[in-house]
């Protein structure tokens, strides 16, 4: 493939920039370093970015890039001494998350959540799937015209995540102020001290709101997720402290369904622009977990994942310094066509759509990628047949602020029967 001839600090870009990361300009600058150093140290952003297929999988797959990343650099906006007054949940339970743990820890962590979102219990939850995505399909008929990521999207997963810790549903719009208070804070390309400590306050009150359901649990245990947490928080072997049940709590009422509403938003609007795909995904022509890999590489919703050296090694011809952070680019790799030709184009039939690297390979593959799918399959199955046009009514939706997943805070559409 013939490079681009462009001087090395021609490649750089910024990453806290909005403008920079806008769609078309974001995707022009990865095709640009993934031509020309794959593996690149990004002076603007004092990182590592990583871009070619090849290397994203390699760097997913590697430990000595490691996930404990939570750093002061995402609450660089608050001075150091004013932190532990102005964000004292944030210092306390992020750090802990899953996402940014490592070794035994995240072995333990993942092994329970493995459990909850077995294959076997998800299967299960295709009833409740099945007749939400009814109701929301009747929804949909009854409005005609509506923001569908506010009235539609949003509580298909939500209510599921709900219902798996064993949540009542009343908590359903808090949680998604909760949700918005979090990914807003700690997914922006920088977070302003006032954001952060909206993030901080939404941790405190779902932590209240958590504490009252887990003292429900310890006296009378139920047939849900949540009590299998407080069983393991109270075991005395340590399987599980009470910060740890409250953390994966936190990872699966935001991050547990904010990606699913942002992929049924953005998937929504792929399916629309694209009649002939659509049309092969209802015909059962193609397998839908499959076909749905597909759509979430086009859509371009995961769009990068923070790592940091754990050592001193080399990486595809780099020195790679102990501290460095890399940012590994799903984006720039579900979309390198030396792996996905014409990776602009939606194609269901694609051959080898089960390489895509949006859920992450390695130990920190997506625990609820299964979940996720099923999701996506029941209910643009169950939404789409139902309406003779679907007319979106944006010519081009606002991405979110946000730089690791992308979606669409509002889609306006319009629903013929």
């Amino acid at each position: 493939m013939s490079q681009v001839k462009v001087r090395p600090e021609d490649l750089d870009f910024s990453m806290v920039d909005l403008e920079s990361i806008s769609d078309k300009k974001l995707l022009s600058a990865l095709a640009l370093l993934r031509g020309n150093d794959p593996v690149y140290w990004s002076e603007a952003n004092q990182c590592w970015q990583i871009t070619k297929y090849d290397d994203v999988a390699a760097a997913f797959q590697d430990i000595r890039f490691s996930n404990v990343r939570m750093s002061s650099f995402a609450f660089r906006s608050i001075d150091e001494s004013e932190r532990e007054q102005k964000i004292p949940n944030l210092l306390r339970y992020v750090k802990g998350w899953i996402v940014n743990v490592d070794g035994d820890t995240h072995k333990r962590l993942r092994t329970v959540v493995s459990k909850a979102l077995s294959k076997k219990y998800v299967d299960s939850l295709k009833p409740l799937i099945q007749s939400l995505s009814t109701e929301l399909t009747e929804k949909a008929v009854r409005l005609h015209e509506c923001d569908y990521a506010r009235d539609i999207a949003y509580f298909l997963p939500a209510t599921v995540i709900l219902t798996l810790l064993g949540l009542p549903l009343e908590h359903l719009e808090k949680v998604r102020e909760w949700n918005r208070a979090i990914t807003t804070g700690l997914s922006a390309v920088f977070a302003a001290p006032e954001t952060l400590i909206a993030t901080d306050q939404a941790i405190a009150e779902m932590n209240s709101m958590l504490r009252v359901e887990i003292a429900k649990r310890l006296a009378t245990p139920q047939d849900d997720f949540l009590t299998q947490l407080v069983t393991l928080s109270d075991d005395t072997s340590g399987a599980l402290t009470v910060d740890e049940v409250l953390g994966l709590c936190h990872l699966l009422l935001t991050a547990g369904h904010e990606t699913t509403v942002n992929s049924l938003v953005m998937g929504l609007a792929a399916l629309v622009k694209n009649p002939d795909q659509q049309k092969l995904l209802l015909s059962g022509e193609v397998e839908p977990l499959q076909a749905l890999q597909e759509l979430l590489r086009y859509i371009g919703m995961s769009t990068v994942q923070p790592r940091v050296a754990g050592a001193d090694f080399e990486f595809c011809g780099k020195r790679i310094k102990k501290g460095d952070i890399a940012f590994l680019w799903v984006l720039s790799a579900n979309n390198d066509p030396e792996k996905f030709p014409e990776p602009g184009k939606l194609d269901f039939k694609r051959v080898n759509s089960g390489d895509v690297v949006t859920f992450g390979p390695g130990i920190h593959h997506c625990v609820g990628h299964y979940l996720a799918r099923v999701e996506l399959d029941i209910f643009f199955r169950t939404f789409l047949p139902k309406f003779s046009k679907i007319e979106i009514l944006e010519d081009d939706p606002v991405l979110s602020p946000t730089l690791s997943f992308r979606g669409f805070a509002h889609l306006n559409a319009r629903f013929t029967v």
